[in-house]
This record gives C-alpha cells, sequence and structure tokens, in this order.
C-alpha cells in the first residue's frame, strides 16, 4: 500500500502552498454579488448531466487513466444511518481531478467543495463550478462572509461537503500533510461526522505504462468520525483533528514508529518526507 514514486517533482516549502500554475483564461470577480452557492434549473440540468458522466463514462475511465481501484465503500453502507443528515469527506489532495475519483467513491451523491480561485479562472472554471466548487475569495471581509453563509447553507443542508485540508495540491505525494483546522470546526458545529477518504498508489504494470509515467491510484473510504460530545466545541474539534490525522496516515500504511509519520499538526514546521 505505501508506495513511493521516483518521478521527478520538486514541492514547495510550505505545506499549504500551490504547485501548479494554471492558464488564466477568465476574470472572476468574488465580490459581495458573486454567487457562490450555484442553485435553479440550468444549474440542476447541469448536475443531472454530471450524474450520468459519473455513472456511464468514470466506471471505466478512470480505471484506464488513473488505474483507479476502490475500497472501503462497505463503511458508507453500514453507516447509513448516521450519514443519512449529509456528512463531510476529507481527503489528501495529490493530482488533478482526484474529486472525480472521490465523487465515485461516494456515489451516487454529489457534492459542494470550497474551490481555488485560480482554478476557476483557468480551463477548468465551468467543470468545476459544474461539479460543486464554491470559490474562496481573498479580496474583502464581505466577501468572505458571503463564501462563508454560502458554506453553512449546503452544511444546514442533508448535502454533503467535500474539503481538501492540506489545502493545496502536491502530485502524487505519499504522505499525509497537516491538516487545517476550518473542517473540523465545521463538523464540530454543524454535528456532521467525518468520512475520511485516502489516496495511495502502486506502480504501473504491462499496458499501463503507455498511458502515462503518474502511478496508479488506491483510494480508500474510512468508517465516519465523530466529534466527541463529552467534550466542549473547542476541545472536540482539536481532539477530532488530531484523531482524524491519524487514521488518514494509517489508511496509506503510515504508522507510530515509521520514519514518515507525523505527529506535528503545525504547517509551518512540516518537514517534507520526498
Amino acid at each position: 500500500m505505501y508506495y513511493r514514486h521516483d518521478l521527478d517533482y520538486t514541492y514547495p516549502d510550505r505545506c499549504d502552498q500551490h504547485m501548479i500554475t494554471v492558464k488564466h483564461l477568465r476574470d472572476v470577480n468574488l465580490d459581495e454579488n458573486y454567487p457562490y452557492l450555484q442553485k435553479g434549473f440550468w444549474f440542476g440540468c447541469q448536475r443531472a448531466l454530471l450524474q450520468v458522466v459519473m455513472c456511464l463514462v468514470m466506471p471505466w475511465l478512470l480505471p484506464i487513466t488513473h488505474g483507479l481501484k476502490i475500497d472501503g465503500r462497505e463503511h458508507l453502507k453500514q453507516n447509513k444511518e448516521l450519514l443519512k443528515n449529509g456528512a463531510i469527506t476529507i481527503s489528501n489532495h495529490v493530482f488533478m481531478w482526484d474529486y472525480l475519483c472521490v465523487m465515485r467513491a461516494v456515489r451516487p451523491r454529489l457534492m459542494f467543495f470550497p474551490a481555488w480561485q485560480t482554478n476557476l479562472e483557468g480551463p477548468n472554471g465551468p467543470l468545476i463550478r459544474m461539479a460543486g466548487g464554491i470559490p474562496i475569495p481573498t479580496q474583502n471581509l464581505r466577501s468572505m462572509v458571503c463564501f462563508k453563509r454560502a458554506m453553512e447553507e449546503v452544511l444546514a443542508s442533508k448535502t454533503w461537503m467535500h474539503f481538501f485540508p492540506e489545502g493545496s495540491l502536491w502530485f502524487f505525494y505519499p504522505d499525509i500533510r497537516p491538516l487545517k483546522k476550518a473542517v473540523f470546526q465545521y463538523a464540530v458545529k454543524y454535528d456532521r461526522p467525518i468520512v475520511p477518504i485516502t489516496m495511495s498508489f502502486r506502480p504501473r504494470r504491462g499496458i499501463t505504462r503507455l498511458f502515462t509515467k503518474s502511478p496508479c491510484v488506491n483510494l480508500h473510504v474510512g468508517a465516519p468520525l465523530t466529534a466527541d460530545p463529552a467534550l466542549g466545541k473547542k476541545e472536540a474539534m482539536e481532539e477530532l483533528h488530531a484523531r482524524a490525522y491519524h487514521v488518514m496516515q494509517g489508511m496509506n500504511g503510515i504508522h507510530p514508529g515509521d520514519p514518515t509519520y507525523n505527529v506535528d499538526q503545525n504547517i509551518d514546521r512540516y518537514q517534507k518526507t520526498m
């Protein structure tokens, strides 16, 4: 399960720093008038189309392009009652469109997720919005208030929300980087279970090596995690944050005593392992 590739990637110094460049095609003005949470008939049609694509195209496309294998979906079936009012999924962020793999894992559910503004201004911007992207503004406080209002509207409903709590994409990075706390604050505030999802890798073999040099993807769905009701909100958030990180490392085959096992969630002190 714990495969470390030899691809020639140079990872950023800070663990939440982006390492991708996006071709700028459009300006997106994320002010207080921007529709952060899309609604309406046309958006509903787009989501229906996305559902068809996820059911008819992705089952064969993702195994071909990424060698996708999924395990752990039984955790979703076994916890239907816990998950019926909505949930928050979290995962490491390790390649372009890994979100599609997450959607495939939690099918038939469609989700929303906070999205990097730069991605919306690039070639995939319309697709990101269709997939449920809620862009994160950086302009001013009023814009951030509108963004948070959209996020809370999703979380207050029975709709699922996905987060990449590492904060940025690092291509095929095999270890779990520190997780930002905001997602766990949402989980405690709205009493939503956390479904941990991780992606690890395996080497390409045979004919699959003709497609790309990138490794094949193993996606693991973990059992839902809930906040400890005996703790206060701040303590419950801190405990859930630490527990989720430990669980995600274990799901990728990283355990206490391993050289790459990390116990320090401080983003500024994280030491790269590759």
